[in-house]
C-alpha cells in the first residue's frame, strides 16, 4: 500500500482504462502492460509437472478468432474471413499445437471445456465434428463436465445445435446486448431482437439444457424505455443464466460508453436484479458484473465453470488457439492475437507459435485472489483464503485490513470480510481505484509509474 497524491492515481486509472485493464478484474499482474515472449520449453516444463499432480485442478479454454462482422463494443481480438475454409486451417494449426506439448494430457480428468471466441458457432456440423474429435484425442473430461460454447443468434440452426448435442455441448451462451434493434444496429450486431428469441427456440428444441444470454449497460441510443424493454425480453427468454455488465472502452472498442439524459445507470441495473429476483432468479454473482440463476438450476451447471472455477481458485485454465490465455498459480501466459501468425509457426515454420507471458509470485497469487473476490463478490471468506494459501488473511494484510476498518470500507464478521463499495457500482473505475490504492504490490505500483507516467 502506497500514498500517491491523487493526481498519480488518476494517471494511473488513466492508463487502465486506455488498456481496457480496468475492465479485467482477473488482470492482476497485467499481461497486457508487463509481458515477455515465453520459453516454450519453460510451459511444457511446468505442465507437465501439474497434470501430474493429483490436487492439480484445470479447464481448457480454446479460442475460435474468426467472425462475420467487428462489433463496434468488443474489446477482444477477433478476425474477419473471407471463407469457411479457413475454419479448416485453423483446426489443423490447432492440433498441431497440441501436438507440440509432447504431454499426455489424458492423465488428467479436466473440469470444464469452454469454447470461445471470435463466435465458434459459425462452423458446420462437420467442421464442429472435427474440432471436439481433436479436443477428445488430447484431453478427457470428469463425468458430467460442462462443455459450454458461446454464439451469435444469426449462426445457430437446429441441424448444426442438434450435432453439437450429440457431440457433448451441453451449455451455450447467446448474446442479446440489448433489446432494441436501433441500438444493436448502431454497434454493429448482425442479428435483430427476434432472431434471439428464434435462436432460443431452436436450441430448445435441439435439447441443449443450459442456455444464457447476456446484457451490457451503457451502449449508445439507449433510453430508460429500451432498458425496460430488454428486462421484460430477457425474463421472456426465460434463460437459465443471464449476466450483466457495465460497458467499458478500452483495448479495440469503437465507441464511448453511453449516458441516457436523465437515466441513472446504477437505477437501471437496481431494476433488472429487482425484476428478476422477483421472477424466480438467484444471484449468482454481483459486483463488477451480474450474474443471475434461475432458480432450481444448480448454479455450477448454468455460470461459466470455465471463468468462474478461475476466479474462485478451484481450478487453473489452459488456453489454446491464437488469443487464448492460460491462467496457472505460478505463470500466465497468451498466445499471439494474430491467425496469420499463429498458423505460419504451427504449419510452415514447424514451431510453436508465438506467446507472451509472465511469471506470478506467491504475493501476486494472493493479491490476484484478493482482488477477485472483491471485484465479483464484495466480500473474502477466512477460511477459504485459508485452505488456499495455509495463511490467514489478517495476519498477511493487517496493514491495508485496520486501515480500511478504521474507514468503513471493509467490515469484519466471524466468517468473512466485507466491502462497503456500492453494490450497483459496476462502472470499475471505482473499484479499480480502490485495488490500486489497497491491493496492489508496491513494487508492481512503482513500475507502473515507471513506465506510464
Amino acid at each position: 500500500m502506497l500514498e500517491f497524491d491523487s493526481k498519480t492515481y488518476k494517471k494511473l486509472l488513466d492508463v487502465a482504462v486506455k488498456t481496457n485493464i480496468v475492465a479485467n478484474c482477473r488482470e492482476y499482474p497485467s499481461l497486457t502492460l508487463k509481458r515477455e515472449v515465453i520459453d516454450f520449453n519453460r510451459v511444457r516444463e511446468s505442465l507437465n509437472q501439474q497434470f501430474s499432480d493429483s490436487d492439480f485442478g484445470c479447464g481448457l479454454y480454446v479460442n475460435f478468432p474468426f467472425c462475420q462482422s467487428r462489433c463496434s463494443f468488443c474489446k477482444y481480438y477477433s478476425e474477419l474471413y473471407r471463407n469457411e475454409e479457413i475454419f479448416d486451417k485453423f483446426l489443423d494449426a490447432l492440433e498441431k499445437e497440441l501436438n507440440f506439448y509432447q504431454i499426455n494430457f489424458l492423465r488428467k480428468e479436466l473440469d470444464n471445456l469452454f469454447f470461445g471466441g471470435g463466435t465458434p458457432t459459425l462452423m458446420d456440423e462437420r467442421q464442429m465434428d472435427k474440432y471436439l474429435n481433436i479436443i477428445y484425442k488430447f484431453f478427457k473430461f470428469k463425468k458430467g463436465a460442462q462443455i459450454s460454447i458461446e454464439g451469435t443468434p444469426e449462426s445457430i440452426d437446429e441441424r448444426k445445435i442438434k450435432q453439437y448435442r450429440k457431440l457433448g455441448i451441453n451449455r451455450i451462451s447467446v448474446g442479446l446486448q440489448s433489446s432494441n434493434d436501433h441500438v444493436l444496429k448502431m454497434i454493429g450486431r448482425r442479428h435483430r431482437v427476434r432472431d434471439v428469441f428464434r435462436a432460443f427456440e431452436t436450441i430448445r428444441r435441439a435439447g441443449i439444457r443450459y442456455i444464457g444470454t447476456e446484457v451490457i449497460w451503457g451502449l449508445p441510443g439507449e433510453s430508460w424505455k429500451t432498458y425496460k424493454k430488454t428486462i421484460r425480453d430477457v425474463i421472456k427468454l426465460s434463460p437459465e443464466f443471464a449476466e450483466g455488465y457495465f460497458y467499458t472502452t478500452g483495448g479495440l472498442a469503437k465507441v464511448r460508453r453511453f449516458y441516457p439524459p436523465g437515466v441513472n445507470l446504477d437505477e437501471v441495473i437496481k431494476l433488472f436484479k429487482e425484476e428478476f429476483l422477483a421472477s424466480g432468479y438467484k444471484i449468482g454473482f454481483s459486483g463488477n458484473f451480474l450474474g443471475l440463476v434461475k432458480k432450481g438450476i444448480p448454479r455450477a451447471k448454468a455460470v461459466n465453470r470455465n471463468t468462474d472455477a478461475l476466479y474462485r481458485y478451484e481450478a487453473n485454465v489452459m488456453g489454446i488457439g491464437p488469443g487464448a490465455s492460460s491462467h496457472f498459480q505460478d505463470c500466465k501466459y497468451k498466445t499471439v492475437s494474430n491467425f496469420a501468425r499463429y498458423s505460419e509457426d504451427l504449419l510452415i515454420k514447424d514451431r510453436f507459435p508465438l506467446s507472451f507471458g509472465l511469471e506470478k509470485s506467491k504475493d501476486d497469487y494472493k493479491r490476484h485472489y484478493i482482488i477477485l473476490q472483491i471485484g465479483f463478490y464484495r466480500s473474502l471468506n477466512k477460511k477459504r483464503y485459508h485452505e488456499i494459501f495455509g495463511t490467514d488473511f489478517s495476519r498477511d494484510f493487517s496493514k491495508e485490513i485496520d486501515y480500511l476498518k478504521s474507514k468503513k470500507i471493509v467490515k469484519e464478521m466471524p466468517n468473512q470480510y466485507k466491502w462497503s463499495l456500492d453494490e450497483h457500482e459496476m462502472g470499475h473505475k471505482s473499484f479499480f481505484m480502490h485495488v490500486i490504492k489497497y491491493w496492489y504490490n508496491p513494487s508492481y505500483l512503482e513500475w507502473l509509474c515507471e513506465q506510464f507516467l
